[in-house]
């Protein structure tokens, strides 16, 4: 069984890459408290989902395909994020197709747990926009 586990909660900050935020203190505590299968685990590079597995304690092999839907900085992105689930490619978006591919590639067939990112998850998972507004930090999915 494929268990996805999304990032525990971050410390947001506009000035530093999305890709480099750190668990907050309330992050580090609930990554802590997650209760997951043992066996294989693969976690993407971005420090927020390493963390999270590390102190979940998973020993878990970092995947780049893992990474989270590359999008800029965005003032509305809750807006963009429901464009994007209703098909739309914001500019500077990594296209959907490109994103499920690099998820399949590393997924299908994998029985684990897979630390990811809540776009990423819920791309690969077949959520709706509404679905992946409810996921909280962390979430598991189980496929």
């Amino acid at each position: 069984m494929l268990t996805l586990v999304r990032h525990a909660a971050v410390v947001i900050d506009p000035a530093v890459p999305s890709s480099d935020w750190r668990l907050s203190p309330e992050g580090r505590e609930a990554a802590r408290a997650l209760e997951l299968p043992g066996g294989s685990a693969l976690t993407s590079p971005e420090p927020k989902a390493a963390e999270t597995a590390e102190l979940a304690g998973l020993d878990a092999v970092v995947d780049r395909r893992l990474r989270e839907v590359a999008r800029p900085w965005s003032d509305d992105y809750v807006a963009d994020v429901e464009r994007w689930f209703a098909g739309d490619e914001p500019v500077g978006w990594e296209p959907r197709s490109e994103a499920l591919a690099r998820l399949r590639d590393a997924l299908d067939g994998f029985d684990g747990v897979a630390v990811s990112h809540g776009l990423a998850i819920s791309l690969y998972a077949g959520l709706t926009f509404e679905e992946w507004s409810a996921l909280p930090f962390p979430a598991v999915v189980r496929c």
